[in-house]
């Protein structure tokens, strides 16, 4: 006998233990595993909310110009007000707090926190988020400082003060005068003037952390140093291993 079918001959009789002993399916399972089913599900890359072009006005060539506002991709910038301190992005599919102006309480627009300090940072803040009325806020705990990308994503770059969708800013508040009155979730939906802290950190020096502006010319992406004081807003769902 060769040395081919021999091999051939204890392969088959492998097998047949293996069935006869009920453990065919776990060898096999044993050999490949099928990867995971993603549950990140499925989602819409967002548009940037620009819907003017604006074309260059030094260009001597007859080059198209196929800008931002004419292309106008992804998915038009759309959400919805869940009326219970939270609002869902329509094509992300993440879930965001919903910022009011309530003296100085969790959820206040101006309420603002260091990322790394002695003093309360934005992860107490956190802890409290998730942790608000013993089941956390709507009844979620899962709730999360977003990472940079997903808070560039509620930029609109259609607008410049402030650089978001009326979804995060309407109603009385912060727009309002001087004395700032308060108003409720069923009343508003803010935004801070300013710097908002993501969980990504400055890979090359990590004693900063990269921020989005909403304010003045808002939509910029910068880094700061972790001790700096800004402005915070949560974040859940999304493809979170």
């Amino acid at each position: 006998m060769n040395t081919y079918r021999f091999r051939i001959l204890v392969l088959a009789s492998s097998l047949a233990l293996l069935s006869s002993l009920g453990l065919w399916a776990t060898a096999v399972e044993a050999w490949w595993t099928p990867p995971p089913s993603s549950s990140c599900g499925s989602s819409t890359f967002p548009a940037t909310g620009q819907t003017a072009s604006y074309p260059p006005l030094l260009k001597i060539t007859d080059a198209p110009v196929r800008d931002d506002g004419l292309v106008r991709a992804g998915g038009a910038l759309s959400y919805q007000n869940n009326g219970d301190g939270t609002i869902t992005d329509l094509n992300t599919g993440l879930m965001w707090e919903q910022k009011i102006r309530d003296s100085e309480g969790l959820h206040d627009v101006f309420q603002a926190f260091p990322w790394d300090s002695a003093t309360p940072t934005i992860w107490d803040w956190l802890e409290e988020v998730n942790a608000e009325g013993g089941t956390g806020l709507a009844g979620y705990n899962d709730w999360r400082i977003p990472n940079v990308k997903e808070l560039q994503s509620i930029v609109d770059y259609g607008k410049f003060i402030l650089a978001v969708d009326p979804a995060f800013n309407n109603g009385p508040g912060f727009n309002n005068g001087p004395f700032f009155p308060s108003c409720s979730v069923a009343e508003c939906s803010l935004t801070g003037p300013g710097d908002y802290w993501s969980a990504t950190s400055f890979d090359i020096s990590p004693f900063n952390a990269w921020l989005v502006h909403f304010g003045f010319g808002g939509g910029s992406v910068h880094f700061s140093g972790k001790t700096s004081t800004n402005f915070v807003r949560a974040v859940r769902g999304g493809c979170v291993p």
